[in-house]
């Protein structure tokens, strides 16, 4: 019998991030955590409810952030 495939997140991988830890490494809050979803960031949520639990991985982050990079001159 083939095993569901789990995305095991509870052994200590930095790189996938809380909401929480999101604004607070990247300084931000979670308004523009929000808008940056809804700009195409990538994320992994768990479950079907509202309180499932949504998951960040660093690299999508560090993607994104340059791919939408502003410089000022």
């Amino acid at each position: 019998m083939n095993e569901p495939f789990r995305l095991n997140l509870k052994d200590g991988d930095l790189d996938y991030l809380k909401t929480k830890q999101v604004c607070q490494d990247y300084n931000i809050s979670r308004m523009t955590l929000e808008s940056w979803k809804k700009k195409g960031l990538k994320y992994y949520k768990i479950g079907n409810s509202k309180t499932s639990m949504i998951k960040y991985k660093r690299q999508h982050l560090e993607d994104f952030m340059e791919k939408h990079l502003v410089c000022i001159i």
